[in-house]
C-alpha cells in the first residue's frame, strides 16, 4: 500500500508541475539578492569591493557546479548564468533541464557560497529565475541589457553618494555627470568592473576565472562570441 500510495502522490501531485526546458537551447539564470537595499545599507559607498568579491566567488563556484554552464555576468547584487546543451549534439544539461531543480538548487548553492565568502552575521539570500532563449544573438542582447543596467546603476550610486535624493530627482544622465564634474569627480575614472560589471569565463583546461576588466559588449562583440562558444 505504501508503494501504491507513493506512486499516486508522485503522479498526481509531485510530477504534475514538473517542467523541463526544451533541448538544444540556451538557458539563462538570473540570481538576485533579496532585500539587498537593506542588506547593504551599512556597507561602503558608492561601491563595495568586499561585496563584489563575495558575489564573484559565489558565481565562480556555481559555474563549476552547473553542467552546461558557458558564461556568467555580474553587476550590483545580481549574477546571470548562461547554460546550453546546443553543442555537441549529445551535450547534457544540468538536472536534465528540470526547471524546479535548476532554479531551487542554483539559488541554494549561490546563497551558501556567497555567505561563506562574505562572512557576515546577517545572511544574504538570493532568488533565481529562469529564461529560455533560443538564439545566441538574443543571449548576447540580454547580456548587453544587463550591462547597460550596470552602467546606469553605477552612475546613480556614485551620484547618490555625493548628492541628496532631492538634488538628483529628475536629473538626466548628462546632468548627473555635470554635477559630479562640478565636485571634481569623473565617473569614467572609476574601476572598470564597477562601471561595466564582471564576468566569469572558462579558459579550456585552465578552468574558470573572474574577469574584472570586461569590454562594453556591443563595442567588442567578439568577447561574448568567444565566451559563449564551446571549448
Amino acid at each position: 500500500m505504501k508503494d501504491e500510495l507513493g506512486n499516486r502522490m508522485k503522479a498526481d501531485y509531485e510530477d504534475a508541475l514538473r517542467l523541463y526546458v526544451p533541448r538544444r537551447t540556451h538557458v539563462v539564470l538570473r540570481l538576485d539578492g533579496r532585500g539587498f537595499h537593506t542588506f547593504t545599507a551599512k556597507l561602503e559607498r558608492p561601491y563595495c569591493r568586499r561585496l563584489a568579491d563575495a558575489l564573484d566567488e559565489a558565481a565562480l563556484k556555481l559555474c563549476q557546479e552547473m553542467i552546461g554552464c558557458r558564461f556568467a555576468y555580474g553587476q550590483s547584487d545580481e549574477y546571470s548564468f548562461v547554460l546550453s546543451d546546443m553543442e555537441p549534439a549529445t551535450a547534457p544539461l544540468w538536472f536534465e533541464g528540470n526547471i524546479q531543480k535548476i532554479v531551487s538548487v542554483s539559488a541554494s548553492l549561490f546563497t551558501g557560497f556567497f555567505n561563506k565568502a562574505f562572512a557576515s552575521d546577517q545572511p544574504g539570500v538570493f532568488d533565481s529565475r529562469l529564461l529560455v532563449i533560443g538564439q545566441r544573438t538574443e543571449v548576447e542582447k540580454y547580456l548587453l541589457w544587463r550591462q547597460l543596467d550596470a552602467s546606469a546603476n553605477s552612475l546613480n550610486m556614485l551620484a547618490s553618494a555625493h548628492f541628496s535624493h532631492e538634488e538628483l530627482d529628475g536629473r538626466s544622465t548628462s546632468e548627473k555627470h555635470d554635477l559630479l564634474h562640478g565636485k571634481g569627480i569623473n565617473w569614467a575614472k572609476e574601476p572598470a568592473d564597477f562601471k561595466r560589471g564582471r564576468a566569469v569565463i572558462r579558459e579550456g583546461r585552465k578552468g574558470w576565472r573572474v574577469d574584472r576588466d570586461i569590454p562594453v559588449f556591443n563595442r567588442v562583440p567578439e568577447y561574448l562570441e568567444t565566451a559563449l562558444s564551446v571549448r
